[in-house]
């Protein structure tokens, strides 16, 4: 027997309205994937194979995350990321720098009261389209 019929049979629960178990605004937020999708089209727009679209992407997806750190440490992994990208190119290392600070202002403009980061994703092949799947969870304030 469940805790509220028990409740009930009792007569304690005349007033007992259960919960939900999660923020009633998470509930009504927009899927994941198509907040990436939304912040990442900028880069997709003009895109023409597969691969790119899985880069562009994948980088969508660092700079989201790398937006809901520490100022402080924010500053320290942009430039970690963007000597990764730029090892062999210096010219490279200058435009990942700037579509990072882009994307980051992107985040601060139009997805500001969004705090969940993202987990995993993962590319599907669906009916002849890419269809992204996101896992994510809120970032810790």
């Amino acid at each position: 027997m469940s805790v509220v019929r028990k409740l009930r049979r009792n007569g304690r629960s005349k007033h007992y309205k259960p919960e939900p178990l999660r923020p009633k605004d998470l509930c009504l937020a927009r899927k994941m994937s198509e907040v990436i999708m939304d912040f990442a089209g900028p880069l997709l727009e003009d895109l023409e194979d597969e691969t790119a679209f899985e880069s562009v992407l994948s980088f969508a997806v660092i700079c989201w995350n790398l937006s809901l750190i520490p100022e402080k440490e924010q500053r320290k992994m942009m430039r970690d990321i963007v000597d990764e990208l730029g090892k062999s190119d210096h010219l490279m290392r200058l435009e990942a720098e700037s579509w990072v600070d882009f994307f980051l202002e992107r985040k601060k403009a139009f997805f500001a009261d969004d705090r969940r980061m993202i987990l995993d994703y993962k590319i599907v092949q669906e009916k002849g389209r890419e269809r992204l799947l996101v896992v994510s969870t809120l970032a810790k304030d």
